[in-house]
C-alpha cells in the first residue's frame, strides 16, 4: 500500500465553519531577575544567637532564607493569572507604557516599553541543629525591570511570578561565637509576561467577522457603524523568525595553519534546539601546546546569538552552518565570536574566531580544524531530531 491519501474535506469529517472567541498572544517573554539584599541583626537578635551558640547541644546554627511558594506555571491563561497581588508576592506595571523604536533583524520596529515591579516577602531565619528558630527577620525584596513588548492599544498585559528562590552570599553555618552581625543573600524571580487580547477566529486560524444585521430588519440604521478591527500584530517581535537549520555535537582537533595559536581546540554546541535560536548553547576550549610564549589555555561560553548571521550553505560532500554572537571567557573578557561548522563525507571541520567588539580586532582564530575526535551533525529539516 502506498502512503498517499486523498485529503478529507472538512464537511466529510463532521466539521463545520465556526467563529470562536479566544485570547490571542501578541507577545510572551520570560526572564529571571536577581536582587541582592543585606540585613542587619538587632542587638536583641544577636543576644539570642549568642545564647544558642553557648549551648553545645544547639550548635551548629544555620541561616535559612524562606521565599514564598508560587503556583505552577500552567495553566498560563492570563485571565486566570491576572490577579497576582498576593500576601507574599505580586507583580505590577509601574507607570504608563511608552512608544519606542527598536532594531530587530536589521530593521527598526515600533514597540512599547513598560516598567514592571516584582515584589516578594521573605523570612531570614537562624535555626539550631534541631530546626528550632533562634531568631528571624521579615523583609520584602523588589525588582524593577523594563520590558520592550509588542503591546499595542487594545491589548492587556499580564505578568506573573513562576518561581522564587534564594541563595546566601556567604556560608549558611554558624559554628562558633561571635555570630555574624549581618547576612547577605540573593533572591531570584522567574517571571512570565504576556500581552493578550480577545479575538474572534474562524476555525483553522482565520479571523472571522461578525455577520450583518440582516435577519428580519425593521428599519435601516442611520449612519455607518465602525468596522471591526483587531489590534495590529507584531510578527517581527513575536513569535519571531524560526531557525532554518539545527546543529549539535562535540568535536576537537589540532588548530589549523592560519591559527593565531598552536594547540587543541574543542567545541560543544547545540544550535537552534527545537527551532529556537535563543535556546542555543556553544562552549569553546583551547589547550595551548606551545610553551615558548607561555601557556594561553582558556575557555569561552556564548551568551547571545545573532539571528541575522545564521546561515547554511552546501559544500563539497556536505553542508556548512555559520553563526555569530557574543560571549565571555573564563578570564572575564567579553568578545564577539564567529563559528563555522562543516559536516562532510570527507571529514568534519570547524573554525572559531574571537573578536573584540569595540575595535573589531581578531584576538583568536583556530584556523580550519579537522575533527579528530567527536562529530558534527547539521540538519535543515523542519522535524530534525539531533539527539544522540
Amino acid at each position: 500500500m502506498g502512503n498517499k491519501h486523498k485529503p478529507m474535506h472538512p464537511k466529510a469529517s463532521g466539521l463545520q465553519d465556526e467563529c470562536i472567541r479566544v485570547p490571542k498572544v501578541y507577545d510572551w517573554v520570560t526572564d529571571s531577575l536577581t536582587v541582592k539584599k543585606e540585613l542587619r541583626f538587632t542587638d536583641e537578635q544577636l543576644e539570642d544567637i549568642q545564647c544558642a551558640l553557648d549551648d553545645p547541644s544547639r550548635r551548629p546554627l544555620r541561616i535559612v532564607v524562606k521565599t514564598p511558594t508560587v503556583p505552577p506555571l500552567f495553566p498560563i491563561s492570563g485571565s486566570e493569572s491576572s490577579s497576582l497581588k498576593d500576601s507574599q508576592f505580586f507583580c505590577e506595571q509601574v507607570g504608563d507604557k511608552r512608544d519606542v523604536t527598536v532594531p530587530i533583524s536589521g530593521e527598526f520596529v515600533d514597540a512599547e516599553l513598560v516598567d514592571l515591579l516584582f515584589t516578594a516577602n521573605v523570612i531570614v531565619k537562624v535555626v539550631d541543629r534541631h530546626g528550632e528558630v533562634v531568631t528571624k527577620i521579615k523583609t520584602d525584596v523588589t525588582a524593577l525591570e523594563s520590558f520592550v513588548l509588542c503591546y499595542p492599544d487594545g491589548t492587556d498585559l499580564f505578568c506573573r511570578v513562576s518561581k522564587i528562590w534564594s541563595k546566601l552570599s556567604s556560608g549558611s553555618l554558624i559554628l562558633n561565637a561571635p555570630g555574624p552581625s549581618r547576612v547577605k543573600f540573593e533572591v531570584t524571580f522567574c517571571v512570565d509576561v504576556q500581552v493578550e487580547a480577545e479575538v474572534k477566529l474562524e476555525v483553522l486560524a482565520k479571523f472571522c467577522t461578525p455577520r450583518g444585521n440582516d435577519i428580519d430588519p425593521i428599519e435601516d440604521p442611520d449612519g455607518n457603524c465602525p468596522p471591526i478591527e483587531f489590534p495590529k500584530q507584531c510578527p517581527d517581535i513575536f513569535p519571531g523568525k524560526p531557525c532554518d537549520a539545527e546543529a549539535k555535537g562535540e568535536a576537537s582537533g589540532e588548530t589549523g595553519e592560519d591559527a593565531t595559536e598552536e594547540g587543541v581546540a574543542g567545541i560543544l554546541f547545540d544550535i537552534c534546539p527545537g527551532g529556537v535560536l535563543s535556546n542555543s548553547k556553544f562552549k569553546f576550549t583551547f589547550d595551548d601546546r606551545s610553551r615558548e610564549d607561555g601557556l594561553k589555555s582558556f575557555n569561552f561560553v556564548a551568551t547571545e546569538f545573532d539571528p541575522d548571521t545564521l546561515e547554511m550553505d552546501e559544500v563539497k560532500g556536505g553542508v556548512k552552518l555559520l553563526i555569530s554572537g557574543e560571549g565571555k571567557t573564563d578570564h572575564g573578557d567579553e568578545l564577539d565570536f564567529n563559528l563555522a561548522l562543516v559536516q562532510s563525507k570527507y571529514g568534519d571541520k570547524f573554525q572559531v574566531q574571537l573578536i573584540k567588539e569595540r575595535s573589531g580586532r581578531k584576538v583568536f582564530d583556530t584556523g580550519v580544524v579537522d575533527v579528530t575526535e567527536g562529530a558534527i551533525v547539521i540538519d535543515d529539516s523542519e522535524t530534525a531530531d539531533l539527539s544522540f
